[in-house]
């Protein structure tokens, strides 16, 4: 049965239509994302690999080659079983630079768009051949569907759908940016489409052909020259040929390509990949003899590349013809979108743009964005129509055998660079250049001219081997060979500049650490945004800055070196993924050019360790065991309770800070954030200055530093050590040791404070001799004359002697601090009523008899009635001390009052001066014995102590009240708290009369001016 040409249309467009749906519905959301985006949907559209080539091609294979057929399937499933040590670390460098093709990859491991230009010049070389074979495949099944001529119509609107599918579906984003979530599901179904109709067909003809599996068997018993002629074939054919070069067809295709990498980014769905495609290629393959045998069988007059559509006509099964012919499509489909949309990147990146640049990128006025999508779609447009442009100028007779032989022959020569990249650092751009160059040659001149275009440059026979079309894969080792050849002998023998030895060394399938890296020249986004508007335009300049500073989670205020350096790659790597790597990397170096009259920054460790902690959860093995031992340890540093920081010394350094712990913040009340990786220069003020200076000192432990912060002086001990590794990094250690210093000074003065005691002790001692001496003559000078003046004299001698004698036993009892009685003294041991009243007059007439009080205005407004239970002496003294400091304070003038407030246990006395007041950071050292804010020899530090002595014996407290005017900032009171006294009669208390209480109360209201009472 034949069907015709308009029947043959009319279901192409419709599965055309379907196919166009079902991305649609997928870019629109309406297929869950979850379905979309699981692990067996990328898996399926890997699937894209068996094209018409595998689908038609690998029957006519195995007639001619037996069971090499399966070096196709193997060949690709071996790329994929070594993913870990292949594809993995492709998948880390491409996702890593946003390299969406093998000549973005190519070209920034060689650091030359040289290089990129050659490889995308020879993937379309080998695609030409690729796409014609697919085209050429639907033109020969629609003729044998259809048993037409009138094709080529038909074939003109397969490659209109596929132009307009690529452009609908393949080009709504630029290459390297983002997913094509509709394309890669689509794919996905065609391959289970695929997979789903090579399985029917295999079923089909085991039952309906041989009658069952009991049937195939007897009838292969039958026939053995069918099997045995499938098994020599393995022994002189060119399956080894074919296995390399489907190996390599997973990495060098830029369909596969694509695929793997551009349109995946997950590490952990390759995993999948490494054995899900294998799975799927073997179910693929398992139908592919039986459909042979079949044929065999069947006598069928249709090439063998054709037997899948044969069957249906065969066997009269229509519905069996037409599943063959979708299968046919998909397969041709598939493969078409994908090569054409990933050789549109290849052209636009590293053939127009590096040409044409200056005149799409030099106005600033331009959408550039808009301006490369229309690039890229006006390059899908050429691409299909060259393809059907070389289907065309075909020889006749081609098939699609020989034409999927060409292609992925030529695609095998980028199998040496490509592993070169990932395990031999020295291989240099002109030793790929020049292998590349010979290889290619030498595959156009013996395959490509001869087997699509019919052209024979060679002769029949070179060596003794005669070349013809079956002993293609003698001439396809020789070019592989030629390559690898040239390529390690010029890289041997050649140099590599600092940029390609450092991109070789990124690209290692066992990275290492990158070299330290220069800063850049701009010190904040801003500049960089300002930078590249020249060449990109302001509008695409923020949106890629933007974008830079998002993918790292930045600030737009960021100004760290390290960040800087970080973000300048970063925009490169973007421009990358937007217009490939060598026009990224000129854009980047001619308007982000390097400082090169700085140093270099090194790593940034708190990125590093912020990227360890995203991703530790997914480390296996020894790397999670080693990832924890880093964590413990980080953290031992983050929380010791000690301060400690790291500082970069490296001489290339920029003395950046690479540790900042939480006693260092809690310390200097600086947050790490705010100083990680940040110059040590700009850490705020006095840190960097003496932890610079101590960094660059020659001493490695620094005891007692003094620092002055907030007015106030800090001790610090500081000790460094030097962390042996590339960075030269020096880890110092702060210890606060401003506590413990004053602790010592309070030892050390509370050591001079009992010498003092004991000299106290001794000199009251030799003072008290003398004044007995005194004494006794005083009193004898009394009796001896009858003169009223020298009797008079004699009492104020015994009174002044009797005075200093209670002064030599105030140092006697200050030497015996903490003893309340000294051993001997009963007098101290009495409590007497005291007359505050009295007590202090007496205090004022004292403090008189010096001129320097003269102008100072004593007023005495004690109650009467307030009495005390103490030593009347001591508490004088107190009243002394405090009304001298109070008239000390008042500068020669104003007013000190002393009033008392009593209840029925206490009485508090009140000193108020109007002077200059006490500052409050000496409030809590003011009974300190010693302390003295008075000139030297105008003061000894020693009334407050005592006064404090003498309250504290009297069970009293005192307390300091200043400024007492809070407006105008003046003003002393001191405010004492002292037990009453109660005088008892017949068990009750003995009050003045009313009269006389009045009476006292009046004339202390009126005692404005004591002197007047003192005089």
């Amino acid at each position: 049965m034949n069907f015709e040409l308009k029947m043959i249309a009319l279901v192409s467009g419709l599965f055309l239509l379907a196919f166009f749906g079902v991305a649609w519905a997928t870019e629109k959301g309406l297929i869950p994302k979850k379905l979309v985006r699981h692990p067996a949907i990328y898996v399926l559209s890997l699937g894209i690999y068996a094209s018409c080539w595998s689908f038609y091609g690998s029957i006519g294979i195995t007639f001619d080659e037996g069971y090499s057929f399966l070096a196709t399937y193997l060949g690709i499933s071996g790329a994929f079983l070594l993913a870990p040590a292949l594809l993995v670390p492709l998948l880390r460098i491409t996702s890593s630079y946003q390299l969406s093709s093998l000549p973005d990859l190519l070209a920034f491991r060689f650091r030359s768009p040289t290089a990129g230009t050659l490889s995308t010049l020879l993937l379309l070389g080998i695609s030409m051949p690729l796409m014609a074979l697919q085209i050429q495949a639907i033109a020969d099944s629609t003729h044998l569907v259809g048993h037409t001529n009138s094709k080529e119509w038909l074939v003109i609107m397969y490659c209109a759908a596929v132009v307009l599918f690529t452009l609908l579906f393949g080009t709504r984003h630029l290459a390297g940016r983002q997913q094509h979530h509709g394309l890669v599901f689509t794919m996905a179904l065609g391959s289970l489409l695929k997979l789903s109709i090579m399985l029917t067909l295999g079923a089909v003809v085991v039952y309906q052909v041989f009658d069952g599996p009991t049937g195939l068997n007897l009838w292969l018993e039958q026939n053995p020259i069918v099997t045995e002629g499938m098994n020599t074939k393995l022994d002189d054919g060119p399956w080894r040929t074919l296995l390399l070069m489907f190996f390599a067809s997973a990495v060098a295709t830029p369909h596969m390509f694509h695929m793997i990498f551009t349109e995946n980014r997950e590490p952990k769905q390759l995993y999948t990949a490494s054995w899900g495609l294998p799975l799927f290629l073997l179910l693929l393959s398992f139908s592919t003899p039986l459909i042979l045998w079949a044929g065999i069988k069947l006598g069928s007059n249709y090439q063998p590349e054709y037997y899948s559509l044969a069957m249906g006509l065969e066997l009269g099964k229509p519905w069996l013809t037409l599943l063959a012919y979708f299968g046919g499509i998909a397969a041709a489909t598939s493969i078409m979108v994908v090569t054409v949309l990933a050789l549109s990147s290849m052209l636009m990146n590293h053939v127009l743009l590096p040409l044409y640049q200056p005149k799409i990128l030099g106005s600033a006025n331009i959408d550039i964005y808009r301006s490369l999508t229309r690039i890229k779609r006006g390059l899908v447009i050429a691409l299909v129509v060259a393809a059907y442009i070389f289907y065309q100028y075909l020889e006749q007779g081609s098939d699609i055998r020989n034409l999927g032989v060409v292609a992925y022959a030529g695609a095998m020569q980028l199998l040496p660079a490509t592993l070169c990249t990932l395990y031999w650092k020295k291989a240099n751009r002109q030793g790929f250049i020049w292998g590349l160059l010979a290889g290619t040659a030498a595959w156009f001149v013996s395959l490509l001219l001869p087997m699509t275009l019919g052209i024979d440059l060679l002769p029949s026979e070179i060596l003794g081997i005669t070349l013809t079309e079956e002993s293609w894969h003698i001439p396809a080792a020789t070019s592989l060979a030629l390559n690898g050849i040239v390529l390690y002998l010029v890289s041997s023998w050649g140099s590599m500049s600092p940029a390609e030895h450092s991109a070789a060394e990124a690209c290692l399938a066992t990275p290492k650490s990158p070299v330290k890296h220069q800063m850049p020249q701009a010190r904040s986004a801003c500049e960089f945004q300002e930078m590249l508007s020249t060449p990109l335009g302001s509008k695409v300049a923020q949106a890629e800055v933007t974008k830079a500073l998002r993918d790292l989670n930045m600030q737009p205020e960021e100004h760290r070196p390290q960040a800087l350096r970080r973000l300048r790659d970063r925009i490169e790597t973007n421009l990358s993924g937007l217009m490939g790597p060598s026009v990224a990397l000129e854009m980047v170096e001619s308007f982000l050019p390097l400082d090169t009259d700085k140093g270099y920054v090194s790593q940034d460790m708190h990125f590093i360790e912020s990227q360890l902690e995203a991703y530790h959860s997914q480390l296996t093995g020894l790397a999670a065991e080693l990832d924890g031992l880093r964590r413990y340890h980080r953290e031992t540093l983050h929380n010791l309770p000690m301060a400690v920081c790291s500082v970069d010394n490296s001489e290339s350094g920029n003395h950046e800070v690479m540790l900042w712990n939480h006693a260092m913040a809690a310390m200097t009340g600086i947050a790490s954030e705010q100083v990680l990786g940040h110059p040590l220069s700009e850490v705020p003020a006095p840190w960097n200055y003496f932890i610079g200076d101590f960094l660059t000192s020659n001493q490695d432990h620094l005891n007692k530093y003094k620092v002055e912060l907030n007015g106030s002086r800090r001790y610090f001990n500081l000790h460094k050590a030097r962390v042996p590794s590339a960075r030269k990094n020096q880890v110092m250690l702060l210890e606060d040791h401003t506590e413990a210093q004053a602790m010592e000074e309070q030892l050390f003065h509370n050591e001079r404070l009992a010498s003092i005691g004991q000299l106290a002790a001794g000199v009251a001692h030799e003072i008290g001799n003398p004044i007995t001496g005194i004494d006794c003559l005083a009193q004898e000078l009394k009796f001896i004359s009858d003169d009223p003046e020298i009797k008079n004299s004699s009492n104020q001698i015994l009174e002044q002697t009797k005075r200093v004698s209670r002064i030599v036993q105030s140092l006697v009892t200050y030497a015996h601090t903490g003893q309340r009685n000294i051993p001997g003294d009963h007098k101290n041991q009495t409590k007497a009523p005291v007359d505050l009243v009295a007590c202090v007059d007496e205090a004022i007439s004292l403090l008189k008899l010096s001129h320097k009080n003269d102008h100072v205005v004593f007023i005495n407004d004690c109650h009467t009635a307030h009495q005390i239970c103490g030593s009347g002496q001591k508490l004088q003294q107190v009243f002394i001390n405090l009304l001298s400091n109070a008239s000390d304070a008042s500068e020669g003038k104003g007013s000190i009052t002393i009033s008392t407030f009593a209840d029925e246990k206490t009485v508090t006395v009140q000193v108020e001066d109007q002077g200059h007041g006490i500052p409050e950071s000496i409030k809590d050292k003011l009974f300190d014995p010693f302390f003295t804010t008075k000139m030297t020899g105008k003061g000894t530090g020693l009334g407050l102590a005592l006064t404090w002595n003498i309250i504290k014996e009297h069970s009293g407290t005192i307390q300091v009240v200043s400024p007492v005017d809070t407006s105008k900032h003046r003003g002393t009171r001191f405010i004492m708290t002292l037990p009453r006294f109660k005088a008892k009669a017949n068990g009750h208390k003995q009050e003045m009369p009313l009269a006389d209480r009045m009476q006292r109360d009046r004339n202390s209201i009126g005692s404005v001016d004591i002197r007047s009472r003192v005089q």
